[in-house]
């Protein structure tokens, strides 16, 4: 770099350090008087109880402020920040009216070493509204999960209702009061006191109301299940034809969860009502359990899986040896085989021990006096089986008769004179 180029460089930096110079010069030898504006600052109210006798309140976040012209050494200006500087309205001073009201501030802390040139002319508009209030109750939002084999009973609140006070806006945006927290593996009581929370309908939080009650007191009592006999509840009959053999539940027990003072009065639960009329085989069935209201079931005890075991009817064929009674001497009366079918009905597991020996069947001939072919239906008894065997069919026997002609005495002595 040559010199040329490097003077051009030097005189720039001179001409600064000299600027500096000068200003520190003007600013602190000199020291001139100057006027500024400080923009923003917040102004405060005060003694807002003085609205609740005319039953008006401040419309909620407000933010008011005010520009101050401030006059001062420069030295002084420089120094000054808006934390300085206390700007209030005092509200027991009106006379409010609902609405907007323009009212001047008082400055009542500021730094001595500046004058404030704007006093006269510095006001804010505060809006009010009517103060209204409304009473609501308190609803639990805290959430217990008890341990396994644990119940928790529904929160006992108090105080179990509060008022909540202020400008009409907010009020009104109230929708539910609350309590709320997060508790997992509960195995005793719950108890506290929780601050309550004035809540929208999207669940957000209200500021700016009164609450003539900031907290409450909530306990959650949690007891240890029980566990009872589930009885099987059955309705209707059976349809035609079905015998029912057994009712089979997968579960014996089952474990309640509730208050200690209602499970105390508690030794069984029944099932929801089994319909037998819709039952046409054996067959798995669902059914829910009924339990006492206040009560409510352990998790994973909701249902209970009952196997309906039926017994079908059926027929079964035997090969029956009869009997033939009434025979009149005289008279030949010759079957056309010595054994019939007989068909019985029954339940299928106990027909297979039916014999034939369980069965009499006999035909009675007495009414058949003249020759020829007839067929007949035999009469046939069950030996040593209940009501619930019948007969169904009995085979008919086909059969002749025949008269035998008897000798006349007479007729037998001609022949053997004749013989002779």
């Amino acid at each position: 770099m040559d010199n040329k180029e490097k003077n051009r460089l030097v005189i720039p930096v001179i001409c600064l350090l000299l600027s500096i110079g000068l200003w520190v010069y003007v600013t602190n030898v000199e020291n001139k008087i100057r006027t500024t504006e400080i923009s923003k600052i917040p102004v405060e109210l005060i003694n807002t109880e003085a609205l609740t006798s005319s039953k008006l309140a401040l419309t909620p976040n407000q933010e008011l402020y005010v520009t101050l012209k401030v006059e001062g050494n420069t030295s002084d200006i420089n120094k000054i920040k808006k934390s300085d500087f206390k700007v209030q309205v005092d509200l027991s001073e009106y006379a409010w009216k609902k609405g907007e009201n323009k009212v001047p501030v008082s400055i009542v802390d500021y730094p001595i070493t500046v004058s404030i040139r704007n006093t006269n002319t510095l006001t804010v508009s505060v809006k009010i509204e009517d103060m209204v209030e409304k009473t609501m109750p308190i609803t639990s939002d805290i959430i217990v999960t008890p341990r396994q084999g644990y119940f928790a009973s529904v929160a006992t609140i108090d105080p179990k209702e509060v008022k909540v006070t202020g400008a009409e806006s907010v009020v009104t945006r109230v929708s539910s009061l609350v309590v709320s927290d997060n508790k997992e593996d509960v195995f005793e009581n719950v108890v506290g006191s929780y601050d309550i929370k004035p809540l929208d309908e999207d669940g957000n939080e209200v500021l700016g109301v009164l609450l003539s009650e900031k907290s409450a007191n909530v306990e959650i009592k949690v007891s240890k299940g029980k566990s009872v006999k589930v009885n099987v509840v059955t309705t209707g009959q059976l349809p035609n034809g079905l015998k029912l053999k057994s009712i089979e539940s997968n579960k014996k027990f089952v474990e309640i969860l509730g208050p200690k003072e209602i499970l105390d009065t508690i030794s069984e639960v029944n099932s929801t009502p089994l319909n037998l009329s819709s039952i046409n085989e054996s067959k798995d069935v669902s059914l829910g359990i009924v339990i006492p209201e206040g009560l409510k079931l352990s998790q994973g005890e909701d249902y209970i899986t009952v196997k309906v075991n039926v017994i079908k009817f059926a027929t079964k064929d035997f090969n029956i040896k009869y009997s033939i009674t009434g025979g009149i001497e005289g008279v030949k009366v010759t079957p056309a085989k010595d054994t019939i079918k007989v068909t019985i009905s029954g339940y299928e597991n106990e027909l297979g021990n039916v014999t034939a020996d369980n069965i009499k069947a006999s035909i009675d001939v007495s009414a058949f006096k003249e020759d020829g072919s007839f067929e007949q239906e035999p009469k046939v008894t069950l030996q040593g089986l209940d009501e619930s065997f019948g007969i169904v069919s009995v085979e008919k026997i086909a059969f002749t008769v025949t008269k035998e002609v008897a000798q006349n005495p007479s007729d037998t002595n001609n022949n053997a004179n004749n013989n002779e």
